[in-house]
This record gives structure tokens, C-alpha cells and sequence, in this order.
């Protein structure tokens, strides 16, 4: 399993919170879910999605739950601690920074990861379910770990709102 961190923990959220996002490409064509469950280790992460372009595709989390248009409306990175973007830049990661995803040439991917400080508590200051919410967005290219603010990967490809199940 993969672990995606950023540069400091928010405090442990309640173990059990579920919420998915419905991912969408810039057509509208609907192409899975993400699940994701709050643990004591931070958000597990499982994709499930079908009908992307094969190759390796930035990931992460948008600081606004939203997919409008070009997705743009997300949002940058959730980025509450001002970090810089990367895993390999040394001022960062940033808190929505995750690893890219390896597409096989079918579009189909499943996988499951965590990332460590991200949370979903709700009385966290910085939850992915805020007033404002957040939201996964899959660009086209790789991110490189290290260029600000989005690791070079070019355009938003796929975007899904972080909805909290009720």
C-alpha cells in the first residue's frame, strides 16, 4: 500500500468516517468512485475507475469541492500549511499531494492508498468535508514531486467531489 504524506498530522479524526467522490471527466462522462474511510493512520483511498488514458497521471486533493468546466473550480492543492508542492521538494509536501497514478493501456485502475495527513474529522480545522469541501482532481501528465504549485503535470483531466456518506 502507498502512503502519501504531507508536512505536518492534524489530529487523529474519528476512525470510521466514510465519504466517495464521483469522478468525471472533463466531457462528463462518469468514470468510478474513490472511496475513501478515516483510520488511525489517515484516509484510506481506494479508486476504482475506468476510462482514463493509459500512463502515469498526477494526483490529488483540491482545496474546493468543486468540478466545474475545465475543473479550474477545484481549486489549487489543499494547502492549509502553506507547504511547497512534493514529495521531493524540501519544503514541502503540501497536505493534498499524492502519488501519481499508473494507468494501464485498458484506462483501468484499482488501487488503494492512504494519505497521512489528510482527514475527514469533523471538527478538525482543516476537514475535507468544511463548509467549502475538496476535491480529487487526475491531471494528465506526471507529476514530477517537485515544481510548484501542481508538479508539472499539465491539465485537469478528472475531478470528484468529496461527498460524506449520511
Amino acid at each position: 500500500m502507498l502512503s502519501a504524506a504531507a508536512a505536518t498530522a492534524p489530529e487523529a479524526g474519528a476512525a470510521g468516517e466514510k465519504a466517495f467522490a464521483e469522478m468525471k471527466l472533463r466531457d462528463g462522462r462518469d468514470i468510478g468512485k474513490i472511496k475513501l474511510v478515516e483510520t488511525t493512520a489517515g484516509i484510506l483511498i481506494r479508486l476504482k475507475l475506468k476510462g482514463l488514458p493509459g500512463g502515469t497521471h498526477g494526483f490529488h486533493i483540491h482545496e474546493n469541492g468543486k468540478c466545474d468546466g475545465d475543473f479550474e473550480s477545484a481549486g489549487g492543492i489543499l494547502n492549509p500549511l502553506g507547504a511547497k508542492h512534493g514529495y521531493l521538494n524540501d519544503e514541502g509536501p503540501m497536505m493534498g499531494d499524492l502519488p501519481n497514478l499508473i494507468v494501464p493501456s485498458s484506462g483501468e485502475i484499482e488501487v488503494d492508498l492512504v494519505s497521512a495527513f489528510a482527514t475527514m474529522a469533523k471538527d478538525a480545522e482543516d476537514t475535507l468535508l468544511d463548509a467549502d469541501g475538496a476535491a480529487f482532481v487526475i491531471f494528465e501528465r506526471a507529476d514530477d514531486y517537485t515544481t510548484d504549485p501542481t508538479g508539472n503535470a499539465g491539465t485537469r483531466i478528472a475531478c470528484g467531489v468529496v461527498t460524506a456518506h449520511k
